[in-house]
């Protein structure tokens, strides 16, 4: 997964933008030739898509989110395995703190925008792999939540690849990869897109394995995305169903989001370490 980021006005935008990208970690390089590269028709269906769910003037404005994930695991036979909720705090530009209780305590990872960390029960964790997993929280989200705005980011190569229908409906499929020196992996990503509503209907994504901890592999991972609402300025989904085969037919993992909250004003001291 990757983190790409956001002149008097235009000045202004480009220097958060290049903040937010050395922030999560990403090297600018050039791309000499990206504009002319862009495939109309998907740039086109992009901005129809981008109103749909609240605009880029709402991305570009918003400084910081609050919302819970609660994550419910399924049994192979599709009951309820578990369920567990965790807290997530998000400011400009990459900073991240998520708050899950455990059987251990209070689980904290936190990212301040150039450093992760966590603590469990209070106490701190300095596992290589904890500390990876805390900083793979805030490039996740921040990129998960950003969708379909960052598909407008410098180096997203986006590309229409037809109609097709996904559960009786008609929908556009765009396909979004990544110029190289974008990011820390190599990843690809196909959104269906409805043709009435311009929500994104479902995703399938195959991630570089390597690179974050347990992330990654040769299966691609794919998802429906249903229940928008509208929460402050954005339309957004609500819930997030996981499957485990191409028929759609092998439930794993839902997520439900909710507790939306924006431009509250959170302070850069609760996205440092203790």
């Amino acid at each position: 997964m990757r983190s790409k980021g956001e002149h008097n006005k235009s000045r202004s935008l480009l220097n958060a933008l290049i903040a937010s990208v050395l922030a999560a970690g990403i090297s600018l390089v050039g791309f000499p030739g990206s504009a002319s590269a862009q495939d109309p028709k998907a740039q086109a269906l992009l901005e129809k898509v981008i109103a749909a769910h609240g605009g880029m003037q709402a991305w570009d404005n918003l400084k910081d989110m609050t919302f819970t994930i609660t994550r419910v695991g399924l049994s192979p036979q599709g009951g309820v395995a578990g369920a567990r909720v965790s807290l997530y705090y998000m400011k400009r530009h990459g900073k991240a703190r998520v708050e899950t209780v455990t059987g251990k305590g209070l689980l904290i990872q936190g990212f301040d925008g150039q450093k992760p960390w966590v603590t469990l029960g209070g106490r701190p964790v300095t596992k290589k792999e904890a500390l990876k997993r805390a900083h793979f929280l805030s490039v996740n989200w921040w990129y998960w939540m950003g969708i379909p705005f960052k598909l407008k980011d410098p180096g997203v190569i986006l590309r229409y690849k037809g109609t097709s229908t996904f559960r009786g409906g008609p929908i556009d499929i765009l396909e979004a990869t990544f110029q190289q020196g974008v990011g820390k992996t190599n990843d690809r990503y196909i959104y269906y897109l409805d043709q009435k509503t311009y929500h994104i209907q479902f995703v399938e994504f195959q991630l570089q394995p390597g690179v974050w901890p347990k992330v990654g592999g040769p299966t691609p991972r794919r998802s429906t995305w249903l229940d928008y609402k509208k929460e402050g300025p954005f339309t957004i989904h609500t819930k997030r169903i996981f499957y485990g085969n191409p028929e759609l037919t092998d439930k794993r993992a839902i997520l439900l989001f909710g507790d939306f909250q924006f431009n509250t004003g959170l302070p850069d001291k609760l996205f440092a370490a203790p």
